[in-house]
């Protein structure tokens, strides 16, 4: 629980949040960083949208699935609108408790129109969304195509077939989560996708529509390239391909609350595509004749610079932030309004400081976070803007601002810089505002980390916009020595090299012009990498190829669910043998890998839980998985060779689902099974329980607890333990 001291008032109705646009890391590195949208509250006296006029317009939109929540249910504020977008949102959401069953949801209205942008819902029953699915992904896209058609102008929208629609990125859906579509709509053009415009609707597999996000603008006074003047795509393939190169990078996948990290090839050249009619080179900030390079890795420091200030009080932080968040009182008032002591994710602790800046139409305030142990700022963003001019006639160049970056590094968070090196692509630049956003990435084992960097934000005067400090504890890091040669996935991209021709709009001041370029995709995916240890495309999104199958006579629909999420691994299906004894540690992998994100931590300092499992051993990371989340015990020796029994199953189920101090009253059942007397009285609760649940089915009515654990037992069993954690909301122990 964290400390905190109240400095004043909570915050006020004009108060905002923040909001950080993060994207997922890209298959490239050179992906363009959005710069951070604060939302600016209109004052209440400015706000003409009612409550009872959002309602109205949810109700015809959905006139039958949210006839449970009343108008009094709702919840909705005043109107915000962002600096880079002056059109006004409204929210209005909802939370509440059904037959025990927590049931929220939020939507965002914009415009004079109330046009809906956004929505979640997290609806109470979820179970049919489960395995079985009760809808397939065909019948779910059907689902979306007719909410599509709520929506004006949109008869020219095409589902996008360049991974976008594809939700499971490269990383283990826990299976206790329910199954769900995700599908990318884009207008067109000419017949052509406008890349940069999307409406994404996501659909359970039990039918129902519980997400939507709109990205779309009026195109009717743009102007767009002819699309009868574009160069010969193959011409245009051979183009890329003979410039292509391919690098070793350090990926960090935030689906999760892991952080799992992989080694994977990633395309070197920073380049986003090439323009169909100059056969340009489009990068993040324009298009370029020569073909943009990356740099090598130099880091911002050689050697670890000295704390900012070490051991920094709450009066300490309170003072320094008055003197930093300081501005002239005849333009805003500043508010400390509360000095939070809290620990993040890294167990490091940290200072938020929420403050708040009251000026004459409003205010608007956010959150600054200092790290306690050494004064380091970790956490920016500037909000004078909201009521100050930056003097745009002095206009800093790139290597200006970048010396501007540095120096405001190395005197507001000097302990990090020597983890993280110079800038390797180019920054962001807002043409209109004049910025730039520059990414420091970390380095480890002397490559990038994607996902891992130090973000500045240097305004067009030169002073600091934003500046974030995004280090990840992570103690795993894959061995660059296990990594296939560069020359191999090399050749790997330029095989699975194709082009998609959109139309994209450059971040310029021209905000009307659409250009006409070749995007590269790679395996069928915009978003693809190469894990650099199989070898293999970590996004696989082409649905239309047929998938091997596995036959069994009871429980084929399982072993093939199990293979199709990547929990089951068989390298030879023609001979895999699914009635076969499988191991505890095979077992114990295809249970981790079904329960969770499918990355374990841990290493470093950790200590080893068993004498034969050491941090060498191929499942290593699994078997401490299991000693954390409570199915192991630590002891001498772990059989990981020897074949599972059927209580032992059992045992390991109960646990997973935290009932084995109710197996430990083992004097409460009665097993009413034909060999219930040679059942050891130490297992009886586990076996009743796993039994009762319907997680292993009784063979002619007998248990047969020592007998052995097949594949396609497993695969069963599995998969009704998934369903049994949903049911009894108990996953909260699967994010580790």
């Amino acid at each position: 629980m964290g400390k905190f001291k109240k400095l004043g008032i909570i915050l006020t109705a004009t108060a905002f949040s923040v909001g950080v646009l993060t994207p997922i890391s890209q298959a490239s590195a050179n992906v363009k960083e959005p710069s951070e949208r604060i939302e600016i509250q209109l004052a209440a006296s400015e706000t003409k949208v009612t409550k009872s006029m959002l309602i109205k317009k949810l109700r015809a939109l959905f006139p039958n699935e949210f006839s449970f929540v009343t108008d009094n249910d709702f919840n909705s504020g005043g109107g915000h609108f962002y600096r880079d977008d002056t059109t006004v949102r409204y929210d209005l959401n909802f939370h509440k408790t059904v037959n025990g069953k927590d049931i929220y949801g939020g939507f965002t209205f914009k415009g004079e129109d109330l046009e809906l942008e956004h929505f979640y819902y997290q609806p109470a029953n979820i179970t049919e969304a489960m395995y079985p699915a009760k809808y397939s992904e065909n019948e779910a896209k059907k689902i979306a195509e007719d909410f599509l058609k709520k929506f004006a102008n949109t008869e020219n929208y095409k589902l996008r077939n360049d991974g976008l629609n594809y939700i499971n990125m490269g990383f283990n859906r826990p299976l206790s989560q329910p199954i769900t579509y995700s599908f990318s709509y884009s207008p067109t053009y000419n017949d052509v996708l406008i890349g940069d415009q999307s409406i994404t609707i996501d659909v359970l597999a039990n039918g129902e529509i519980t997400g939507m996000y709109r990205n779309t603008e009026s195109i009717n006074k743009a102007s767009f390239d002819n699309v009868s003047e574009k160069k010969n795509e193959e011409e245009m393939v051979s183009q890329v391909r003979d410039n292509l190169a391919v690098e070793l990078r350090y990926y960090v996948d935030y689906s999760s609350d892991t952080r799992n990290v992989k080694l994977v090839y990633m395309p070197a050249s920073g380049f986003n595509g090439v323009h169909a009619l100059t056969g340009q080179w489009q990068t993040t900030n324009g298009f370029s004749t020569q073909v943009p390079k990356t740099k090598s890795a130099i880091k911002i420091s050689s050697q670890q610079l000295p704390p900012r200030k070490s051991g920094m009080t709450v009066a300490d932080a309170e003072e320094f932030a008055k003197t930093f968040l300081k501005v002239d009182d005849d333009k805003a008032k500043l508010n400390i309004e509360m000095v939070d002591e809290r620990e993040n994710e890294n167990g490091e602790t940290i200072y938020s400081i929420n403050y708040m800046y009251m000026y004459s139409n409003g205010g608007s305030g956010t959150t600054f976070e200092i790290n306690k142990a050494t004064g380091d700022i970790v956490q920016y963003h500037d909000l004078k803007r909201d009521f100050t001019n930056s003097d745009k006639t002095n206009v800093l160049s790139k290597d200006a601002a970048l010396s501007k970056a540095i120096e405001y590094l190395k005197q507001w968070s000097p302990s990090y810089l020597h983890e993280y090196s110079m800038p390797i692509d180019e920054p962001a630049i807002d043409e209109y505002s004049k910025t730039y956003y520059f990414s420091f990435p970390r380095i480890v084992n002397g490559i990038a980390v994607v996902g891992d960097e130090i973000s500045v934000g240097i305004d067009s005067d030169g002073s600091l916009l934003s500046l974030n400090v995004n280090k990840q504890k992570i103690n795993n890091w894959p061995s660059i020595s296990q990594a296939i040669p560069n020359e191999k996935a090399k050749e790997a991209y330029s095989n699975a090299l194709t082009l998609q021709l959109q139309y994209v709009k450059q971040n310029t001041e021209d905000k009307q012009q659409y250009d006409l370029v070749y995007a590269p995709i790679f395996n069928g995916s915009v978003v693809n990498q190469i894990d650099a240890i199989t070898g293999e495309w970590l996004y696989q999104v082409d649905s239309s190829k047929e998938k091997p199958t596995i036959s069994h006579p009871t429980a084929a629909n399982e072993l093939n669910y199990l293979l199709n999420q990547n929990v089951l691994e068989v390298k030879d299906l023609a001979n895999f043998n699914a009635d076969a004894a499988i191991t505890k540690g095979e077992a114990l992998k295809i249970l981790l890998k079904s329960l969770t994100y499918g990355y374990y931590g841990g290493g470093d300092g950790e200590k080893q839980s068993f004498n034969n499992i050491d941090k060498n051993h191929p499942l290593y990371g699994t078997v401490e998985q299991a000693v954390r989340m409570g199915i192991l015990q630590p002891a001498n020796q772990f059989a990981i060779d020897e074949t599972l029994t059927r209580q032992e199953l059992a045992v390991w189920s109960v646990k997973i689902l935290q009932l084995e101090n109710v197996a430990k009253l083992k004097e409460i059942y009665k097993l009413n099974f034909a060999d219930a007397a040679s059942i050891d009285p130490a297992y009886a609760g586990h076996i009743a329980i796993a039994n009762g649940m319907g997680l292993i089915d009784l063979q002619q009515n007998n248990f047969n607890a020592t007998k052995n654990v097949s594949y396609a037992d497993l695969a069963v069993s599995t998969v009704r333990l998934a369903k049994a954690i949903q049911e009894n909301t108990s996953d909260r122990n699967f994010y580790y």
